[in-house]
């Protein structure tokens, strides 16, 4: 065969790999319509690794460029290679070789890369040697994660093997405190751009604070303190409870379906969930009207309390290491509480002693929200979970109790915290026990153009906007209402407003 003809045909192959690739692709997504499966972006991620896979066993170039002498291997890199591929995400590669990167790696790009480039597929790649990656890594956070996310596909295995073996001798070893803190500093500034999503009607649900990425920054401090492989490490290594984690994977396989379905209305990688979309999304997700909620309505609330645990399991992983704040907490000037039944922890947030304490004195229930708002320091993640799973004890005796009451008032009346304790009482499911009315719009939106945030979120805002009444934080800015509120003497009622129109 002449050598022209041969080269043609090696790339009617490589193209007909690709088109096998978009056939499987479009299967699998047509099933995931029948019937959602949370391994969908596994699966997605398998498709593109046969493709990967065969293109090197069939590749004409790679044995020109002397694998032998000069090893390479193709490395999966971010969502890719955490397997999170959703429909439309970038395919993130690294052509990793041993010494350096030789002459023909262009046309290895093109054999392999090409092809998906032309079936639709948004692909980014990387040519490096080891000591480049490693280099570019310690000087870089964002290729940092890149690599903690790293998956070997195919190629000269051991050179994955070395790369992680010097990530973390060369970089995390020497610098992890560092590091965590720049993710943490990266982390804040994404939430200043993006913003809130929990309170926001068109949220980025990737970027945003609740997104995606609070999930993966848990993640990628969990590598770098614990080397963790799997997701499921998160538990067996004690970063969070056997519960949180099944809540936690609950809720990533919602905002995972949700972004597919966006990917595939949009016809392109979106990760804002424009207006537009929201009242077909609902559809396709399959939610009805009910008790006067329109289908949109429900499902945004749905989205909004996942985002909204997604932000919370991120603030409290970040609070109980020590990474909440910019500079490490001086952990020997911890406070401690007298009241009986609680315990300020090592890392300095309450927790309660124990859960037969919980059942001799329900009472402790709303005492920890007190105590926070005294002592001015979070609930533990523990304590958030006993509070759940204790929730029934919030009867109509307990309600009703005089003590109980006063402990409301208490909080209602506490001036504003860096965290709000309001906020942390509607999370834990505390507040709609403790005011059974306030279930009826808790995440409840109203798909129009006047409101901006969740109906619970906006009761909430509301309190914490009288608080600041004549106060540097009025976002008002009317010194009308801040001159009469000081004149208030009893502003806890004018605190109570706010649930009383519910």
């Amino acid at each position: 065969m002449a050598i022209g003809a041969e080269k043609n045909l090696h790339n009617i192959k490589c193209e007909n790999a690709a088109e096998t690739l978009r056939r499987e692709r479009q299967k699998l997504y047509e099933d995931s319509l029948k019937e959602y499966t949370p391994v969908f972006l596994e699966k997605h991620s398998r498709l593109m690794d046969d493709y990967f896979i065969e293109s090197f066993e069939k590749s004409k170039i790679g044995p020109v460029m002397a694998i032998g002498r000069n090893p390479f291997a193709i490395i999966a890199l971010g969502g890719y290679g955490r397997e999170e591929q959703c429909l439309f995400s970038d395919v993130d590669l690294l052509f990793l070789f041993e010494d350096r990167v030789p002459e023909h790696t262009e046309k290895l790009i093109k054999e392999v890369v090409y092809p998906l480039w032309d079936i639709g597929l948004e692909v980014g790649y990387a040519t490096r040697s080891l000591k480049e990656c490693i280099n570019m890594g310690a000087s870089d956070n964002q290729i940092l994660t890149s690599l903690l996310d790293a998956r070997f596909i195919c190629g000269m295995s051991f050179l994955y093997s070395r790369l992680m073996e010097q990530v973390h001798k060369k970089i995390l070893n020497k610098g992890s405190e560092k590091i965590i803190r720049g993710l943490v500093e990266s982390n804040s500034l994404r939430h200043q751009r993006y913003g809130d999503s929990a309170y926001m009607l068109e949220p980025n649900i990737k970027e945003g604070q609740g997104g995606l990425r609070d999930y993966h920054t848990i993640l990628w401090i969990a590598r770098i303190l614990s080397d963790i492989k799997k997701p499921r490490d998160l538990e067996y290594y004690g970063y969070l409870s056997h519960n949180d984690f099944n809540d936690l994977s609950e809720c990533l396989s919602f905002i995972w379906h949700v972004r597919n379905r966006l990917h595939y209305l949009a016809g392109r990688k979106c990760d804002q969930l424009y207006f537009e979309y929201q009242p077909k999304l609902a559809n396709e997700l399959k939610f009805k009207l009910e008790n006067g909620h329109k289908p949109v309505e429900r499902f945004l609330g749905e989205l909004h309390g996942r985002m909204e645990f997604l932000k919370q399991q991120l603030m409290m992983f970040l609070y109980e290491f020590g990474y909440d704040r910019k500079q490490p907490r001086r952990r020997k000037f911890f406070k401690h509480t007298k009241i009986d039944g609680l315990e300020v922890t090592k890392r300095g947030s309450l927790n309660f002693i124990s859960s037969e304490k919980i059942l001799t004195d329900p009472e402790l229930l709303i005492k920890i929200f007190e105590e926070s708002v005294n002592l001015r320091i979070p609930l533990s993640a523990e304590a958030k979970r006993l509070i759940k799973e204790f929730g029934y004890l919030i009867d109509d005796t307990f309600i009703s109790s005089d003590s109980a009451i006063r402990s409301f008032e208490k909080i209602l009346v506490a001036p504003p915290a860096s965290f709000n304790v309001l906020t942390e009482m509607l999370n834990t499911g505390f507040l709609e026990c403790f005011i059974p009315e306030i279930k009826g719009i808790v995440n409840r939106i109203q798909f129009d153009e006047y409101h901006i945030y969740p109906v619970d979120r906006h009761s909430l805002r509301t309190v914490r906007t009288i608080k600041n009444f004549g106060t540097g934080d009025d976002i008002t800015g009317d010194w009308l209402c801040g001159n009469l509120y000081q004149e208030l003497k009893n502003k806890k009622y004018y605190y109570g407003l706010p649930f009383c129109m519910i």
